[in-house]
């Protein structure tokens, strides 16, 4: 009898063996990267959703005189654990006598993630919701393209105007009656110059100048010192003069800060540095564009739990209204009564981009296509990255969730 016939079908039954081998491989290899990718996706959104619920619940329990907390996802670890089967079994059991094999084969993806979180306090919660904001995150996100109104109408507590040597407090508070108005009209003025392209938002550079003798061992040292530092040497007979422009505060006004003769720019140079941080200068001056309803003073911004503050007792206690631009201000795209709307009611809204149960209350930004509701959006995400900028990086070991996954 010959074997091969026989060596034959059991060479084709392995060839067909090894082929489903292979292609549950190459399945299995497939199969890795789309589960990572999904988890990526998955984990990068719920940071997002996580945040604005929480900073929407924050608002919430400010609104009832509750304590904030707030809490930071520091890292995800995740690990995937994939499994693939292989095997052979006779057709039908063996009972139809049949010679060839069936292939039989299975799978499976396991997923382990370890989130850590951890609450804000101490230091860390003090630098984030308690200190005032800094100028530069201002100017940060002016520059991002964020609308200047909406910047100054969340990020500002007053305006400190100078009003024939006197200073009158404008406060962003609508219990403040004609204080309010006259903030909300030179906010609309202040947005119309900045829409005509008509602000100017820049640094005040002055020049810095030491005198010294050009002939000696002491200053030589001293001027290759202060060349090191950016000054430039000019040469004059028996002395010479190092100078270096020095930036200084930057300006909110209505004119280039380079018409200022050098006096004017060192005495305001001089002024603004005097200014904390959280202080930026405005100088709308007749003469120049927009001129015809002048002001001059510092916008004064506030900590993060200070704007919670303000959209809390917006809902209920101090609501915004309408306030109209000066007649002498050009035009406005959009004038929104409420810097943001939360909206407080019973039972959850269908078309909530966001919402939150509390005490028994719905809070929700609303979603939709006209125009406060694309404020509405717009704020709760100037909201959101105010909160991510409300602390340097550098000075806490997590500045960011780290997502870590192994397989």
């Amino acid at each position: 009898m010959s074997l091969k016939p026989h060596l034959r079908k059991t060479n084709h039954i392995a060839s067909r063996y090894l082929i489903v081998t292979l292609g549950l491989m190459l399945i299995s290899g497939c199969l890795s990267p789309i589960a990572l990718h999904k988890a990526v996706v998955s984990y990068n959104r719920s940071i997002n959703e996580i945040v604005a619920h929480e900073l929407l619940l924050n608002i919430a329990r400010v609104r009832h005189r509750h304590p904030v907390k707030f809490t930071a996802v520091s890292s995800i670890a995740a690990t995937f654990n994939f499994q693939m089967s292989a095997g052979a079994t006779p057709p039908l059991g063996a009972l139809t006598g049949g010679q060839g094999l069936a292939p039989v084969f299975g799978g499976s993806v396991s997923e382990n993630p370890t989130i850590t979180i951890i609450p804000l306090d101490g230091e860390e919660f003090n630098q984030r919701v308690l200190t005032p904001f800094s100028e530069v995150k201002f100017f940060q996100l002016y520059q991002k393209g964020t609308d200047i109104g909406l910047l100054i109408r969340l990020m500002a507590s007053e305006l400190r105007a100078d009003k024939t040597g006197k200073q009158e407090i404008l406060q962003n508070r609508p219990m403040h009656g004609t204080g309010y108005k006259e903030f909300r009209r030179q906010v609309l003025h202040l947005t119309a110059l900045d829409q005509s392209q008509d602000l100017y938002i820049q640094p005040i550079v002055v020049e810095q100048i030491i005198t010294l003798p050009a002939k000696s061992m002491e200053s030589s040292e001293s001027v290759i010192n202060a060349m090191e530092m950016g000054y430039r040497w000019i040469e004059n007979g028996d002395k010479g003069t190092l100078i270096r422009d020095v930036v200084g505060r930057t300006v909110i006004s209505n004119y280039e800060i380079t018409i200022l003769s050098e006096e004017e720019r060192n005495d305001l140079y001089l002024y603004t540095n005097t200014l904390p941080e959280n202080d930026i200068f405005v100088d709308i001056r007749p003469g120049h564009e927009g001129g015809e309803y002048p002001f001059r003073g510092v916008i004064r911004l506030r900590p993060f739990l200070a704007m919670l503050g303000f959209l809390a007792l917006g809902i209920t206690e101090e609501v915004e209204y309408l306030v109209k631009k000066d007649e002498r201000s050009g035009s406005v795209r959009h004038n929104p009564v409420k810097t943001m709307d939360v909206i407080e009611t019973s039972n959850t809204q269908k078309n909530a981009a966001f919402s939150i149960n509390y005490e028994g209350k719905v809070y929700s930004i609303l979603s939709g296509e006209d125009p406060q509701a694309v404020w509405n959006r717009e704020a709760f995400s100037l909201l959101n990255q105010l909160y991510e900028l409300s602390v340097d990086p550098t000075e806490f070991a997590r500045p960011a969730p780290v997502i870590t996954i192994s397989k």
